[in-house]
């Protein structure tokens, strides 16, 4: 029977307000227009639909992206136009959002078998519904693909692990299933049933190893048949820099700890430490568990096999943080402190909480407990602060990509298949495209123009002006039109200090107090002209569109685009 105590209700709300207010935030910057590889999903699903051939369908959902196999993501997008006659990436992101559900689920069933409270379950849902995650879950394709292949990691080593006891028997079959499935969504995915065959020798079980060893020898064999090296890998890694490398792991296991907002220059240390920490952690529970917990009899006691999932989810975190970082630290120690790349230190984090939580005698879990809410809630709460004008700046990049699209490059599809897929967003400035084209003021003022390498930085001044941001699609954007082309480009918004955010008009009404605007111009995408500046204050219901008496001279840098195997 469900024990409906007082305790347990609000425990039951803490664990949904964090799911609750996450999904909103989802629901309104999430917007249907395609990102990068979102175009490779579009042309890879067209293909699948205007063949007839059973095998070419199958070859294409099996086919290479770059250097992964994302068959999840293809028969996500092909399941999506099935439901809804259209390729709706917001759809996709949506499915990668219930990954992170199911990620909470299976921790839930591993808090349950440590017999924790219900109320100890509160700062993992905290912790993990956090929009430090921006950057994965509002993008259609890397939402599928980077949750999903966790979740299923995690999946296959939950099924696989507690196929042990008799009445799970049949769990075993559900991890090759649930195995093969995360091989085919990304790279890393190859990892899974390797960890499964060390979880199975662990376990001293060894007519499933031979199964599971077979199965393991298909996937892999599979994954790489006929597989081709990442053609635009074009930046090699320097195995020599050892040092930097392992710098790179402690910030990749660390990088949940963002402190970028009030402490830049110390953003970098504090990640470290706390991967260094957590690095530390993964060693000495391994060891706890391998040549402890498990050279005894009582290695089948529930206890030690909760341990060992912990350890498998704990091993398939630490390797694939050690690819990302051999394949993205030549780039910089910066990249790998990313939003794309936090999941890994966030689901860490958790499984530290649940390790050190169990490992506590039992006067100290309450206090532990309660204060793991309590730092829980705080980081919760500051991920909102320390990433909203990111969030705000990805939406309206997602707007001003699909201007690009439609009027810059008018590249936008207008027939075939195609436009049946992409369909377009309706934006603000739908209604203000005649006005745009045509130059009728100039009071535009206090305009900066700094042009750095292939940048040009525009800089817009408005000390201490209040900006309704209440609308997804609320902000400035800068336009830049010649004589032939128009632009439309988003801004990155500099609050009047981190104390704008804690304001209490920003708090109820979502009026921010700006310091400036600043939009970033690439030379390598936009055309050689005269260009006049222009911006656009989008506020509740109004645009106001105005222009500058200032001009900027671009000439185009030419881009070699990279190779694809897509």
């Amino acid at each position: 029977m469900p024990n409906f105590s007082t305790k347990n209700i609000l425990a039951t709300l803490l664990i949904l307000f964090p799911i609750v207010v996450f999904y909103l935030v989802f629901q309104k910057y999430a917007v249907n227009i395609p990102h990068w590889d979102d175009f490779a999903i579009r042309n890879t699903l067209a293909q699948i639909l205007e063949t007839d051939s059973i095998s070419e369908k199958i070859k294409l959902l099996f086919s290479q992206h770059n250097e992964h196999r994302i068959l999840l993501t293809r028969l996500s997008a092909w399941f999506v136009f099935l439901q809804q006659g259209t390729l709706n990436l917001k759809s996709l992101m949506f499915i990668g959002f219930f990954a992170l559900i199911g990620l909470l689920s299976i921790s839930f069933q591993i808090s349950k078998k440590y017999n924790s409270p219900l109320l100890a379950f509160v700062p993992i849902s905290f912790i993990l519904f956090n929009v430090g995650l921006f950057e994965n879950i509002f993008w259609g394709m890397a939402s599928i693909q980077n949750f999903g292949v966790i979740f299923f990691a995690f999946l296959t080593f939950y099924w696989l692990v507690f196929s042990i006891e008799k009445r799970n028997k049949h769990c075993f079959y559900l991890a090759v299933f649930s195995c093969f499935i995360g091989v085919f969504t990304s790279s890393n995915g190859i990892i899974i049933p390797l960890i499964g065959c060390l979880v199975l020798l662990v376990q001293q079980r060894k007519k499933e190893l031979c199964v599971w060893f077979g199965g393991s020898i298909i996937f892999i064999v599979s994954f790489f048949f006929n597989f081709q090296k990442n053609p635009d890998n074009v930046v090699k890694t320097n195995f020599s820099d050892f040092k930097g490398i392992i710098k790179g792991l402690f910030a990749t296991l660390g990088s949940v700890l963002d402190s970028s907002s009030i402490a830049p220059s110390k953003h970098i240390d504090l990640a470290m430490a706390l991967g260094l920490f957590l690095l530390i952690f993964m060693c000495m529970f391994a060891y706890e568990i391998i040549f402890k917990k498990y050279n005894r009899e009582t290695f089948r006691l529930t206890q030690h096999t909760n341990d060992l999932f912990l350890l498998a989810c704990l091993a398939f975190i630490g390797i694939s943080s050690v690819g990302i970082v051999v394949a993205r630290i030549s780039y910089g120690i910066d990249i790998l402190l990313t939003s794309k790349y936090k999941i890994y230190s966030v689901l860490s984090l958790i499984i530290f909480y649940l390790v050190a939580l169990n490992s506590l005698a039992e006067r100290f879990k309450n206090n532990f407990i309660n204060l793991a809410i309590f730092v829980g809630i705080i980081f919760n709460f500051y991920t909102y602060i320390a990433d909203y004008q990111n969030i705000k700046y990805l939406n309206q990049e997602r707007i001003t990509d699909q201007f690009k699209q439609q009027y810059s490059d008018k590249a936008f599809p207008t027939k075939g298949i195609m436009q049946v897929l992409q369909k377009p967003e309706n934006t603000f400035y739908d209604s203000i495209i005649k006005e745009m084209w045509q130059v009728q003021d100039s009071t535009l003022q206090n305009l900066n123009i700094e042009k750095k390498g292939e940048n040009v930085f525009l800089t817009f001044q408005k000390t201490d002006e209040k900006i309704n941001l209440k609308n997804s699609e609320s902000g400035l954007y800068f336009v830049l039109k010649s004589d032939k082309n128009i632009y439309l480009y988003p801004s990155h918004i500099k609050p009047l200090g981190m104390k704008a955010y804690l304001n209490p008009h920003f708090l109820t009404n979502n009026q921010l107090e700006i310091d400036n605007f600043t939009a970033v111009i690439n030379k390598l995408y936009i055309q050689s002209g005269n260009y006049r500046i222009g911006t656009i204050k989008v506020e509740n219901e109004s645009k106001a569109l105005v222009w500058s008496n200032q001009t900027i001279d671009i000439r185009h840098i030419a881009k070699s685009h990279p190779k694809q195997n897509w």
